[in-house]
């Protein structure tokens, strides 16, 4: 180190101001070096943290599906027998109306005189315009009849595609019995 003795300052040389930067940058280094390694701990913390809170959610939002799936078939399963049971309801006094109707006892049938009164009238008109206008005239009724009501005329083609169905099954099931078709053992044969 040199001293200027004209106006009492010191100078450094520069071996030993190399020397202080050299340290000035090995302390910043180091403590960059801390400061990173600090972060990055931290980073890794906040990730893991991330990660569990993921975890949980899912895990709650997996719950609370679940929850809400088996609600829905528990309503679904008591709706649908409670339908049930209304129905069953209704074709029992159906099946009771019937049977009165048929020993004679039209006071015991509720309301299904009239609705077979009603059937009567709608089967004498159709007999009428077949007679009147020829199976053309009913055709034509009945294209009608599909385009003001499609929905009725769709459950109607089902419902008698399933009962014919049911009815080719029963006579095929009735025509050929287990016990009367020889069972012929394949690998036996040539």
């Amino acid at each position: 180190m040199t001293v200027d003795t004209n106006n009492g300052t010191t100078s450094a040389t520069a071996g030993e101001e190399k020397s202080a930067v050299a340290r000035m940058t090995d302390t910043a280094g180091s403590q960059v070096s801390n400061v990173a390694s600090t972060a990055a701990e931290s980073a890794k913390d906040v990730a893991e943290e991330a990660t569990a809170q993921t975890k949980a959610v899912v895990s709650q939002a997996k719950h609370q599906v679940e929850s809400l799936v088996n609600q829905t078939k528990s309503e679904v399963r008591q709706q649908a027998e409670d339908r049930s049971a209304q129905a069953a309801s209704v074709l029992r006094t159906l099946s009771e109306q019937v049977a009165a109707l048929a020993t004679g006892r039209p006071d015991s049938a509720g309301q299904l005189p009239r609705y077979l009164e009603d059937v009567e009238e709608h089967v004498r008109g159709l007999a009428s315009r077949l007679e009147q206008r020829g199976p053309q005239g009913v055709i034509d009724d009945m294209s009608r009849f599909a385009r003001r009501r499609p929905g009725l005329v769709l459950a109607g083609a089902v419902g008698a595609g399933f009962v014919a169905g049911r009815l080719v099954r029963a006579s095929s099931g009735t025509a050929e019995s287990p016990s009367s078709s020889p069972a012929i053992d394949r690998r036996t044969q040539p």
